[in-house]
C-alpha cells in the first residue's frame, strides 16, 4: 500500500514513529486497524569472527549444493561422488557446531 504525503509530512510520520519505537509501517498499521504493534526482538550483537566462519563455510556449502545440483541435471552424479559430497556436508556442520559453541554465551550473559 502506497501513499502520498510532503516531505514535511512523512518527516513528522518518521519522527513520530521513532518516538514511539516503532517502523513508520508499525505506526501507520496501528493507527489504521488499532491493532497492538508487534515488538521486533532486538538483534544480538555477535563476534565479527563468528560471522566471518559462518560466512566462509556458507560459501563453502552455495559451492558444493550448486556442484551437486549441476552434477544431477547432468546425470553425473554418481552414487561415490555423493557419498564424498554427503562427508563433506557433515564435515562442515560439524565445524559450524564448534564454531558456534565456542561463541554461545553462557546463560544469563
Amino acid at each position: 500500500m502506497f501513499f502520498y504525503c510532503s516531505s514535511e509530512e512523512k518527516a513528522l510520520i518518521r519522527q513520530a514513529a521513532a518516538d514511539r519505537g516503532l517502523s513508520m509501517s508499525a505506526m501507520l498499521r496501528q493507527l489504521a486497524t488499532g491493532a497492538a504493534p508487534k515488538r521486533r526482538r532486538v538483534a544480538p550483537r555477535v563476534d565479527p569472527a563468528l560471522v566471518l566462519a559462518v560466512s566462509r563455510y556458507g560459501g563453502n556449502l552455495n559451492q558444493i549444493a550448486r556442484w551437486l545440483n549441476t552434477a544431477t541435471r547432468a546425470g553425473r552424479a554418481s552414487e561415490i561422488e555423493a557419498l564424498r559430497v554427503a562427508a563433506a556436508l557433515v564435515g562442515i556442520e560439524r565445524r559450524l557446531a564448534e564454531i558456534i559453541a565456542q561463541h554461545r554465551r553462557p546463560p544469563g550473559c
